[in-house]
């Protein structure tokens, strides 16, 4: 089945798990079945952007237990957290009752599966690395929790189709985005941040490297001669953004002062709420065009 078809399917099922509270049943990223006699009523998320997709599809009520950093809504900032970006704390867990646990494949052992599952929670594995993922994200989530993923999927298209025609034919530009100064790292391959790039008019100057989040050296960065240098964080990151690149002024881009900070979580999660963190960016990036 296509993306189109994906995204379908789990519309309907939405739509039936909401209105009848069937059964769900629905085919996880790790290619596992899984099946719920009815729409989740108590679910763990682990992973932020999970959490955020749960409370944007109207499920926010039915979410018991979140991961650390799951600080969007305000209302997730004051849920249990079971698990970190390493590990999953399954006593706490336990304690919860969940009868679904969310998890992020790119931070999640399928190893865990077996011992979640002891606990009594049904367990799905997804996985959205691109921007046209992140509807099927809503929908999968809405399907699995009874919620509704229309009017967040709605707005999301909205103001992504938006953006990319503010910005349509703009100058080229060739950036270092960073995700990290120590040690220095960025993005690579077909990763939504690098989509976030292509949508503001801008290229990364590594998104030819084959890992997702690779650690680059200084030298194959000035050897790569970005034409900016575009940093991504939490508000109030960006003194220090400035501070560590004015010592590197034997780059171009330092000299010339185009040097643009994003302080945004959004920007940095797979989530709905990623749209305001591409905002900001395209807007970053056209200040130092």
């Amino acid at each position: 089945m296509n993306a189109a078809g994906r995204a379908l399917a789990c519309c309907v099922l939405a739509f039936w798990a909401l209105a009848a509270g069937a059964q769900v049943a629905l085919t996880d990223d790790l290619g596992r079945s899984v099946a719920l006699e009815r729409p989740a009523r108590r679910v763990v998320t682990l992973a932020p952007s999970l959490t955020e997709a749960a409370f944007a599809v109207g499920s926010g009520a039915r979410v018991a237990g979140v991961s650390a950093w799951s600080d969007f809504p305000a209302a997730a900032a004051s849920l249990p957290v079971v698990s970190s970006a390493f590990s999953i704390d399954l006593e706490a867990l336990a304690k919860l009752s969940p009868d679904l646990v969310i998890a992020w494949k790119d931070s999640f052992r399928a190893s865990d599966i077996p011992r979640l599952e002891a606990l009594g929670a049904k367990v799905f594995v997804v996985q959205s690395r691109t921007l046209a993922e992140i509807p099927r994200l809503l929908r999968v989530t809405a399907a699995l929790t009874g919620g509704d993923a229309g009017p967040a999927a709605r707005e999301y298209e909205s103001r992504l189709a938006a953006v990319k025609r503010r910005y349509a034919g703009r100058p080229g530009l060739r950036v270092f985005l960073e995700i990290s100064h120590r040690p220095l790292m960025t993005v690579a391959g077909a990763h939504f941040m690098n989509e976030a790039l292509a949508a503001c008019g801008a290229t990364n100057v590594f998104a030819d490297l084959p890992d997702v989040a690779p650690q680059v050296s200084w030298e194959e960065l000035f050897a790569r001669h970005p034409d900016a240098v575009v940093g991504t964080g939490p508000e109030g990151g960006e003194a220090a953004f400035l501070r560590d690149w004015s010592e590197r002024g034997g780059l171009e881009a330092v000299r010339r002062g185009r040097l643009a900070f994003v302080g945004s979580r959004a920007l940095g999660r797979p989530s709905p709420r990623v749209v305001e963190g591409i905002e900001a960016l395209c807007a970053a990036v056209d200040r130092v065009r």
